[in-house]
């Protein structure tokens, strides 16, 4: 699994999880989200649940507090994904 290379606290989420969060904390609804990554809504529960887990957080709440340490696109290995 591809691990986010920089940010704060932020290179323990994978890729993807790097994209939920940022579009999590941006206040975009479980369901805009997945539909947005052409994924399950559950999918999009369980990425939160991991990020969380692995940031030490609650909720949505403190994502988007944190998210400010976020860099703006996930990379892997040093190349930006699009």
């Amino acid at each position: 699994m591809n691990r986010v290379q920089n940010g704060s606290h932020f290179h323990v989420l994978s890729v993807r999880e790097h994209q939920v969060a940022l579009l999590a904390a941006k206040g975009l609804a479980t369901k805009v989200i997945a539909r947005e990554l052409n994924v399950a809504e559950g999918t999009i529960k369980s990425h939160l649940h991991r990020v969380y887990q692995r940031l030490g957080i609650k909720g949505r709440y403190a994502l988007a507090v944190r998210a400010s340490n976020l860099p703006p696109q996930p990379t892997r290995r040093g190349i930006e994904v699009p």
